[in-house]
């Protein structure tokens, strides 16, 4: 129900679409202040930021125990990005953060009190997710970027221009993951009851499970369009081994163009964006009966 004293535009009004964006945006900051004030976000810090570990170790393995462990520089760096960063700890961020955005606070029954001002409940929906995008790709690309430097300082990975510039496409691939996991996390939060539950069975059960076969399931996953968005590496990725299935199941893998993927992660994000502001504008929260 739109404001009274306010001129009817469409669907939304001449200050309406000001006030939207200002609470977004208030929202979107309390958010993510009240995240970066909790200890558990610092606990998820420290573990993003493992991989930067894994050079220095690999490094005095090699120096030390001769373990056989090298590999060209490029190609371990690729592998760390791709394996522990794109298809590993975006998703497990996103699983982190996003589930828990709305549904702490509707099992808290402190849900209704906030739907109590006058505030359209899309700009909450899309406030909180904008500030656990920001605070997400923060710690996330804060490891990316400790990874690559000390995969320059310990495994001698050149520091050109060239492999910046790969950084930077890592940087923009992580965020991009970061946003169409963070959407998917939030819309099953606000459409099922066990929406940590859901969400890692599709992202560590179905997505792990389809991509390793022929076929087109693989394409009802978010890894796929993710996966196409690689950057370009004058080598060979090491890539997951496809299932071995009878010949008469066997079928060809369909590869989708860059901006097929681009198109479709971007529909995709803001497909389920939409699904959940939806879904939170439709439902009834109920008060708690303490505060009923």
């Amino acid at each position: 129900m739109l404001y009274s004293g306010v001129r009817r535009t469409g669907w939304f009004t001449t200050m309406g679409i000001r006030h939207y964006i200002r609470v977004l945006v208030s929202v979107a900051l309390m958010t993510a202040r009240t995240h970066l004030r909790r200890g558990r976000t610092w606990i998820m810090a420290i573990l993003i930021l493992t991989p930067s570990v894994l050079p220095p170790l690999v490094a005095y393995l090699n120096a030390r125990f001769d373990s056989g462990l090298s590999m060209p520089p490029d190609r371990l760096a690729a592998a760390l990005f791709d394996f522990l960063y794109v298809y590993t700890l975006v998703p497990l961020t996103a699983l982190f953060y996003a589930c828990a955005l709305l549904s702490e606070e509707i099992e808290g029954h402190t849900f209704p009190l906030l739907l109590s001002r006058p505030v359209p409940r899309g700009a909450l929906v899309l406030g909180k997710f904008a500030a656990f995008l920001l605070v997400s790709a923060l710690l996330v690309v804060a490891s990316l970027v400790a990874t690559f430097y000390t995969c320059v300082l310990f495994l001698k990975l050149p520091a050109t221009g060239a492999h910046h510039a790969l950084l930077a496409r890592y940087v923009l691939l992580c965020v991009a993951g970061l946003g169409a996991y963070g959407a998917l996390c939030l819309a099953v939060s606000t459409l099922t009851q066990r929406p940590v539950l859901v969400a890692a069975l599709f992202i560590f059960g179905w997505e792990k499970m389809v991509i390793a076969i022929p076929g087109y399931a693989d394409f009802l996953t978010l890894q796929k369009y993710l996966g196409r968005l690689l950057p370009e590496v004058p080598f060979k990725r090491i890539e997951i081994v496809k299932v071995e299935l009878p010949v008469e199941l066997m079928r060809e893998v369909y590869p989708v163009s860059t901006t097929g993927a681009v198109v479709t992660l971007a529909c995709v994000t803001a497909v389920l964006l939409g699904l959940a502001c939806l879904a939170v504008r439709l439902r009834q929260y109920a008060a708690s009966s303490e505060t009923a």
